[in-house]
């Protein structure tokens, strides 16, 4: 072939060249679909052909994301040191294993805690499938944060989420439906990191209630 951009490839090489190029297709596609005609047969086709590559690119971002975020649960949890255990507001005990065990990443990063003195401390917020846990370094190995007398392992059952009045960095999260409810003051490193934070919160909050509204409705059985 005479072109610079094929010479020296052969033909499974150039389909290789093709396919690493995949979020590229929309852009081809969409230039192909401002030539032709809306009274052309094969118009429909491209119509669909654009459709179809951007939900192909969607669901490869997704299951990449998906990938990613296992392999950063792994890494948190292999420097998680296994003598590290914390007491959850229920009074369950949350040991290293628990991130692991039946639980997905759904969100982390770092935030900084605020104890009753007023001072902050540097954390790594993990937000999991049903519970958010803080972590903090020690020796080079990740142990739960320690927080006065509160848990830093908090369930997203019963949990409120607020921004804080005068602090545009942070957010309340309040453990509602017990005796006691009880209060985490977090800081995020601007406003919108905090919106973001906030954003998914609830979001993993809802998407909990709405499992548990499903599986109260497909138990229950018409007498």
């Amino acid at each position: 072939m005479s072109s610079s951009i094929v010479r020296r490839l052969s033909i499974p090489e150039c389909i290789l060249l093709v396919t690493q190029r995949i979020t590229k297709y929309p852009v081809l596609i969409q230039r192909i679909l401002q030539h032709t005609k809306d009274s052309d047969s094969d118009h429909g086709c491209v119509c669909d052909a654009l459709r179809c590559v951007k939900q192909l690119i969607t669901a490869v971002d997704s299951k990449v994301n998906e990938q990613e975020k296992k392999q950063r649960l792994k890494e948190v949890y292999s420097r998680t040191d296994s003598k590290s255990i914390m007491r959850m507001k229920s009074g369950q005990m949350f040991a290293k294993e628990d991130l692991i065990r039946g639980r997905k990443l759904l969100h982390d990063g770092a935030l900084q805690l605020k104890n009753s003195a007023g001072r902050l401390k540097d954390v790594q917020a993990m937000l999991l499938s049903d519970v958010l846990v803080f972590l903090q370094e020690k020796d080079q190995k990740y142990v739960f944060a320690s927080l006065d007398q509160r848990s830093t392992v908090i369930s997203l059952q019963n949990l409120i989420v607020r921004e804080v009045a005068n602090e545009e960095r942070g957010l309340f999260l309040i453990t509602a439906g017990t005796e006691k409810p009880e209060m985490v003051e977090v800081l995020a490193s601007s406003k919108e990191e905090r919106n973001t934070w906030r954003a998914i919160i609830q979001d993993a909050i809802n998407g909990r209630a709405d499992s548990e509204n499903k599986s109260s409705v497909a138990g229950f059985t018409c007498l």
